[in-house]
This record gives structure tokens, sequence and C-alpha cells, in this order.
């Protein structure tokens, strides 16, 4: 692992290239207008269904950007927060979780499912990250994210 210029210890390197920065900036202005995002998510016995919406219509759009941003980074192998072990984690199971999502008027709308019971703690350890986020802003992003005991194990701890 390799520390670059913070105090995090990154396992999969840092973004630097234009997509990154696009995908960043999105990430940023949903901590920073995290009050006016709601997350409602429903515990499913193999995952979770969750919506994150947004009565201002251009923040719904952010949220719609920010999901396609993120099936991208997963498609490509593009990690993110890769100092976080639970993030490094969902970037290398990510061929086992299932992902369906729909844009709704005033969001998204996403299902995440796995089979091996441990895919779906991580499943709901990211579940309860986004929450943080979605409830503290930049304030929860600074810190690592709940992660199930077998994460923290396998990759250590932030």
């Amino acid at each position: 692992m390799e520390e670059q210029g913070s105090n995090h210890r990154y396992q999969r390197g840092r973004g630097s290239d234009e997509s990154h920065r696009q995908d960043q900036a999105l990430f940023k202005q949903l901590l920073a207008q995290h009050g006016a995002l709601k997350r409602v998510s429903e515990i499913l016995p193999n995952g979770i269904r969750v919506q994150t919406t947004s009565e201002d219509p251009e923040l719904a759009r952010v949220i719609q950007e920010h999901v396609e941003g993120m099936k991208r980074r997963f498609a490509n192998d593009r990690s993110i927060r890769s100092w976080d072990p639970l993030f490094v984690a969902l970037f290398d199971y990510r061929h086992d979780i299932d992902m369906a999502y729909h844009n709704i008027a005033t969001g998204v709308e996403a299902v995440l499912t796995a089979q091996e019971p441990k895919l779906i703690e991580l499943i709901h350890a990211h579940n309860k990250t986004l929450h943080q986020f979605t409830d503290y802003g930049f304030e929860a992003s600074k810190n690592a994210s709940p992660a199930p005991e077998w994460v923290l194990k396998q990759y250590g701890s932030a």
C-alpha cells in the first residue's frame, strides 16, 4: 500500500484523470448539498432497494449522473476511495454483486443484490455508508466506512 500526500493509505492508487475529476466533482456537489438529498432504503434478504432523491431538479440530475459514473467506474475497475477498505472490497467483488437501477423523476432507484452472505453484508455496509454521506456530507466522507469484520481482516483498516 502506498501513501500519497494524505493521511490515507491508498490500496489501488489515486485517480487524477478527467473522468475521475468529473466523478469527484459530482460526489463533492452531493456532499455539499447533502441536506437536500433524501435516501430511503429497504433491506432485502439478499441486498437492498434504495431511492436517492432530491426535490431540486438540478440535484436530481447530479444524482443520476453520479450513479452513471459509478456504473462506468465499476465496469472499468476504476476504484474510488481506495484507502477505504469497504470500497476496495466493493470493487474487488463487483462482478459478484448485481446492480439494477433506473432514473426516476427526482433521482434514482437502485437494487443491489448478491448470493453470498458475506457480499450481502458488504452491500448492507455500503448502504449504511451512503446514508452517512447523505446525513452528514463532507464530515462523513472523511471517515472510513463501517465495514464487516471480514473486510477489515482482509484489507486492514483505513
